[in-house]
């Protein structure tokens, strides 16, 4: 088994850690008050409210409803400044022809609607390589399919049962399907008329190349790609709640970190150091 070949996994505290920070965002953007006496599904968040309030993101007020205070503040700005970064760099990696070395992405301005774009980004032809560039730079892969299905709203909080799916679903199995069933960096190793050309080489190549399409995109649209969410304004904010986190523009970030490969740090030991 190679350095790239290990499988993703994830275990029950890192379950807690996201389903917390993803209950975090729907307090303060929703924004969403939840009383210490849960009913019905929402017994189900007790755990998480319950570690929340052990991680001093949370606190009861007036001896009857959670709210959070600064420090979660606090670590949902952390986290969306991350979820933003990951999102605007990792797009442009999710559809890649390895056979003709080119990008989906390539392509975007040439389309008008979106349903037009995604069937174009979802030719057979391109392969998803974000799970791939994740291990190469040893991101969290699991970490970037979460920020990926939190940004789909595949956990669903207006659908019944969220609250469960939220910690203890399947959706954790659909998951890691998704990183351990992705091409694996081994995988990209081919031979050529010199002799082998190693994953490591060929996802190298991607990274390069990615990140300066990257870089020209964001040039000519100087706004953020397609699909990031944006949480709408909900006409004032409510005395127990502080104001929305939103998602910052792709212009604070420099993206050459990620070509440099530079160490992006730990997201838990980030918020555990606030």
């Amino acid at each position: 088994m190679t350095e790239y070949d290990a499988p993703w996994t994830i275990n029950e505290e890192q379950k807690m850690r996201f389903a917390a920070l993803f209950l975090l965002e729907y307090i303060i953007n929703k924004p969403m008050l939840f009383s210490i006496w849960l009913e019905r599904d929402d017994s189900d968040l007790e755990p998480i409210l319950n570690w929340m309030q052990a991680q001093q993101w949370i606190e009861i007020k007036n001896e009857n409803h959670y709210e959070p205070n600064l420090k979660g503040r606090q670590v949902l700005e952390l986290f969306i400044k991350r979820y933003a970064e990951f999102v605007y760099f990792f797009d442009v990696f999710s559809g890649v022809d390895l056979g003709e070395g080119t990008f989906a992405f390539s392509q975007y301005f040439d389309f008008d609607n979106d349903a037009d774009w995604q069937r174009h980004l979802q030719d057979e032809r391109f392969e998803d390589m974000r799970i791939a560039v994740a291990e190469h730079l040893d991101i969290d892969a699991v970490e970037i399919v979460f920020m990926q299905f939190a940004r789909e709203e595949r956990f669903g909080k207006d659908a019944t049962g969220w609250q469960f799916d939220l910690l203890l679903g399947t959706i954790w199995d659909e998951i890691l399907n998704i990183c351990n069933e992705a091409t694996d960096v081994s995988e990209l190793s081919y031979q050529d008329e010199h002799g082998e050309v190693s994953g490591k080489q060929v996802i190298s190549d991607i990274l390069s190349q990615g990140a300066q399409l990257l870089a020209d995109l964001l040039h000519r649209a100087d706004l953020e790609l397609r699909g990031i969410p944006h949480h709408a304004d909900t006409g004032g904010t409510k005395d127990f709640v502080v104001k929305p986190v939103k998602f910052p523009p792709s212009s604070h970030f420099d993206f050459q970190d990620y070509v440099k490969e530079k160490s992006r740090g730990d997201l838990w030991d980030e918020i555990d150091n606030l």
